[in-house]
């Protein structure tokens, strides 16, 4: 095959290939002789049908398959061969002329691509003169406390009580429908459980001045925040299939049959043993230590998300890489078919910087020689699929079932690659993180939240 490369500048290449005969016919006759040995034709043993039969029948399309399969090979080896990186997918040059595969005279054919050329440029802002921020949240004693009490609630149980309802309070109603002041003959009755820090104002406020055993009137519908009329069917009045179409009241007498108020757990060794295995942890201060380091370990993770996202930000931001930016919008058309030029505009920003990443990371990751290996990929998923089973508390998972859905996950090209491009990403930042200087800022938790909210809501616009 001829093959002949041309610079158009220093972005943009012309790639033309002349295929011959030579090139194809092999593939071409044996992939007929395939076609003939399966086909079944009317006066003919299978397998038996003359080749002219089969070449009339499919040549054109066969010639057309082999010819496309040996071109896209050529192209392939050639630019490796070459070290040539382009960016998107050769597209046919618009000078292309119509071609007409002609399956009972094999001849020659040429073909004219236009390329994309993938820019040479130094990567700045990832070595010891940049400086980045990162900050550090300062643990106070009051976000102990409030962990060791949210630890408590959690390990807590909820228990019976006769004296007065109190906020956060689960209380157990008898509901029966009424007719004006009267019970309706004939109406409505279930039972249910609210919280009464969920209920409306009003409920909560009535509901605070009774106990277990006493009466009140209700409007259903206005029990609870925000629940809809579906929701009030369903778990309030546990309407069933049977009973759908049933024309129910809203107005309701309902007696309080059962008050439940949460327990704290008691700080003890049972405590610390449930909390962090046993013997662990042995005392309230070693417990505080514990929080305290468990939360400094959550915010710096966070911190350190936030501090690589500012570095790909600023890395996209500060390196002036030039980019084929016809060719690109031309190869965004083709390959997403239907989407107008309006459309193509608007988002092109937002696909250079996609874009600007994507290099700077190859040529980074390449730099400081950053891999991911096949026994990171097999880790990183056992891991997602033990959170998974974890987040979902399901404790009926053995090792032969977690590693058959890892296998199951390694089998699915687009996990594996999400998966291969977040260790890839995660290496990538340590490695920037061991070159770069980082600058440390103190920070309170509330102050954190709102850099990270504020973080989040830039990015969701960006996307």
């Amino acid at each position: 095959m001829k093959i002949k490369f041309d610079k158009s500048d220093e972005l943009t290449a012309l790639l033309e290939l002349e295929i011959e005969p030579s090139d194809y016919q092999k593939d071409f006759e044996e992939e007929l002789k395939k076609y003939r040995a399966k086909a079944q034709m009317k006066g003919f043993r299978k397998g038996k049908t003359p080749l002219g039969f089969i070449k009339k029948m499919y040549g054109k399309s066969v010639l057309a398959e082999k010819i496309n399969s040996k071109l896209q090979e050529s192209i392939y080896d050639y630019l490796k061969e070459q070290n040539i990186d382009i960016l998107g997918d050769p597209l046919p040059n618009e000078g292309q002329e119509q071609l007409e595969f002609d399956e009972k005279n094999l001849k020659s054919y040429t073909f004219k691509f236009d390329l994309g050329i993938s820019p040479a440029f130094d990567v700045v802002g990832a070595d010891d003169k940049a400086t980045y921020e990162k900050t550090k949240v300062t643990i106070t004693d009051d976000m102990i406390q409030d962990e060791v009490e949210s630890y408590r609630k959690r390990a807590g149980e909820q228990k019976p009580t006769d004296t007065t309802i109190e906020e956060n309070d689960l209380v157990k109603i008898q509901a029966e429908e009424l007719d004006g002041d009267n019970p309706k003959q004939d109406g409505w009755a279930s039972e249910f459980v609210i919280s009464v820090d969920l209920a409306e104002e009003d409920i909560k406020s009535t509901l605070l001045k009774l106990k277990n055993g006493d009466e009140f009137t209700f409007d259903i519908n206005n029990l609870e925040k925000n629940r809809d009329e579906e929701y009030v069917r369903k778990y309030f009045l546990q309407v069933g299939e049977d009973d759908e179409d049933k024309d129910i009241g809203n107005m309701f007498k309902g007696k309080i049959i059962e008050v439940k108020r949460l327990e704290l757990a008691e700080v003890n060794q049972a405590f610390f043993d449930k909390l962090f295995g046993e013997g662990e942890v042995k005392s309230e201060d070693e417990l505080k230590a514990k929080i305290k380091e468990n939360l400094q370990g959550y915010f710096d993770k966070q911190s350190t998300s936030l501090m690589y996202r500012e570095i790909m930000d600023r890395l996209v931001a500060d390196n002036n890489i030039d980019l084929p930016e016809p060719f690109l919008k031309r190869w965004l058309k083709v390959t997403n078919e239907g989407t107008d030029e309006a459309k193509i505009e608007e988002e092109f920003s937002g696909f250079v910087d996609n874009l600007k990443w994507t290099l700077i990371k190859s040529k980074l990751s390449k730099e400081l020689g950053v891999e991911v290996d096949p026994e990171e990929l097999q880790a990183f998923l056992t891991e997602k699929v033990r959170g998974y089973f974890g987040n979902y508390g399901y404790a009926g998972a053995d090792d032969s079932m977690i590693q058959q859905m890892v296998t199951n996950l390694s089998q699915d090209k687009q996990q594996v690659q999400s998966a291969y491009n977040e260790i890839e990403a995660n290496k990538l930042f340590a490695a920037i993180g061991e070159k770069i200087q980082i600058a440390e800022k103190a920070i309170s938790s509330d102050d954190f939240t709102k850099m990270v909210k504020s973080a989040n809501d830039k990015y969701q616009q960006v996307n």
